[in-house]
Parts: C-alpha cells; structure tokens; sequence
C-alpha cells in the first residue's frame, strides 16, 4: 500500500473499558491535548444506560473544548474495545455494556451533536495500523491484555493492511478455553472465554475468589503483607501489579496460571497464520512489562515442542513501545491514511 500522506487533522478517542483518551491528531504525525479521564462502568455498579450517556457526554465535552484548535470538517474517529461493521456499526460491547444487546448508535449520535463525520475503528486495529508504521516483517499479529482480550493480524502484502473483516476476526477473547461449569463469565455473559480469564479484569476477579478460598495463603502474600489488600478489596493498580514487580510469588503463580490459555491460543496463530512476530499492549500488560513479557514467552516455549519453531519462539512475542496511547496514535493514524484515500 502506498498511500499519500496528509496534513489534515482528527479529533481521535480511544474508549477502553476503563479509561476514555483524546486527543488531537495532525497528518505530520503530531498529538496535541492529550487527556485520559477513567470512565464509569458496569463493574463499579452503573447500568449500562449511565456508563453509555457518560461516554458520550465526556466526548462532546472534549470536542467542544478543542473546537478552536480544528477546522468544521476535522473528523472524529473512535477507537473502540468491540467488533464494529462498515466503520458505523458496533455489533457488541461486553467490556463496556456487559451483555446489553441494545447497542447505541454512537457515530450517529456524535454526528448529529458535533457536525462532523464519524467513524469507528476496532481498538486492536488501531494498534495495528500504528505498529505497522515501523515494522520490518511482513506479517504481525497485535494482542491487547487490559479489559478484556483482542487481537488483530497486519499483513502489509495485502490490500486491507488490517485483517478486520469480516467482524469477528481477531475476537480471540471469547474462545472457549475453560469448559468447566464453574468456569468464570465473560462480560458478554459467556462462560469460560479466553478474556475471562487473561485479561486484566479477570486476572482481578480470580485474584478475589482465590483469596477467599485460599485465606491463609493469601495472608501471606504481599499483597496483604505489605499492600494491604483484602479479599473484597483487591485490584490490580494497588496490589496485584505492584506485588508481581516486586516479585511476590502469589500475585506471579496467579498471573502465570491465567497467562496460559492465552500463550496457547497465541501459538496456534503463529502457526496457522504463519505470524513472524506478536506485539504485546494493553493497560495490564504494559503495567507489568518485563514480568508480564517473560511469563507468556515461558508459557508459549512450554507449550511448543515444534523444533522448526521452538527455536524462533523466544524472539516472536514482544512489548509494544509506545505505552498506553497505542489504539489514540493509531486512530490518529488510520485517519490520516483515511483522509489520503479520499482526497
């Protein structure tokens, strides 16, 4: 693809499932007011109607707010947690709705309240669109560990770049792995999906009921230690996260255990999609690093006995390097080679 470049600008929003950012993208590649606000949601008790008309009021507020710094016609682009169909459409939401099937019309609505054009970019997609601007393989894969769990191959031979269609392609996170009848429910309401599990928000919610089950080891963690966590209190910012970088072997086994599924399902794509290299991103896994990166590369060599790959394993998974503003500078990126087209 050789697309031309351009100077417009877009306002971009990345919505994750705890934090809403904005900002403003210009076509050299710059981002100006940049902001990250957390938003409410069906985890901290909202229904689903409030954690929506949140979102949405949050979005106008920023737009009207840089309204001075863009032209009438800078469109907005969205960088959503969730399948979305024709660039309009968003067909679910779990780790923003939960399993609510009424899905509002956000482009419309924002199109109607702002009087620019909309449009909606899968978050994972973003991400790749911008990772693929300095990769030197042909064919990658992306996988965000926050929320929930997503993934999104980028192969520049072909003419979409983005392998995003047709809808469900990448929503690796709602592959059953844990076919138990206790196994945990996934925010869509499924039971036993990868994203229940691996995510940041399952890896959260395993964390309580192995602590309730499990008091007095869970007494001796770290987490309750030096932390002070309770079974009913615990989190990942302020204890899961930082007892596994100081190496408390609670928090790391509970991390470990979760991560597996996920290193399994990742090689099942390297090996079927003929992937050369896997980026790493989202809010959990970013927030361990190091940690987080040597877990799944130990899951991923344990689960290859493959001797044409399980040389190459090791150099396969690695970090995304651009923190947590990947799914913003991505979208900002889409728009730009957007625009190029339409010009």
């Amino acid at each position: 693809m050789s697309l031309a470049r351009n100077v417009q600008q877009a306002l971009v929003f990345d919505l994750g499932g705890t934090y809403l950012r904005c900002g403003v993208w210009s076509g050299s590649g710059g981002m100006r007011a940049i902001s990250k606000t957390r938003i409410e949601s069906l985890v901290n008790g909202h229904d689903s109607q409030t954690v929506w008309n949140n979102i949405l009021c949050r979005i106008q507020a920023y737009e009207a707010m840089v309204r001075a710094l863009t032209a009438a016609n800078d469109p907005i682009v969205v960088s959503f947690p969730g399948p979305v169909q024709g660039r309009r459409h968003i067909l679910s939401a779990p780790t923003v709705l939960g399993d609510e099937t009424r899905i509002p019309d956000l482009v419309g609505q924002l199109e109607m309240c702002t009087g620019r054009p909309v449009y909606l970019l899968n978050d994972i997609s973003a991400a790749a669109w911008h990772f693929s601007v300095d990769m030197t393989v042909t064919r990658f894969m992306v996988v965000t560990v926050s929320s929930g769990i997503g993934s999104k191959i980028f192969d520049k031979s072909h003419p979409a770049g983005v392998i995003d269609s047709p809808s469900w392609a990448g929503e690796i996170g709602h592959i059953v792995v844990d076919d138990r009848t206790e196994a945990p429910l996934c925010d869509c309401g499924g039971s036993g999906h990868l994203g229940a599990i691996a995510s940041g928000r399952g890896i959260e919610r395993e964390a309580r009921r192995h602590a309730s089950q499990d008091p007095q080891v869970f007494c001796l963690s770290a987490c309750a230690t030096e932390l002070g966590g309770t079974p009913a209190t615990l989190n990942n910012e302020d204890h899961i996260v930082p007892g596994a970088l100081a190496g408390d072997v609670w928090c790391r086994d509970l991390i470990r255990r979760a991560t597996k599924p996920l290193a399994r399902v990742i090689l099942a794509l390297v090996v079927g999609a003929g992937l050369e290299r896997v980026k790493i991103m989202g809010g959990f896994a970013l927030s361990l690093g190091d940690v987080y990166l040597q877990i799944l590369r130990d899951e991923i060599i344990a689960g290859c006995q493959y001797s044409v790959l399980r040389d190459e394993v090791s150099s396969l998974v690695e970090l995304g390097d651009v923190g947590e503003e990947a799914c913003l500078m991505g979208a900002g990126e889409f728009a730009n080679r957007m625009l190029a087209c339409r010009q």
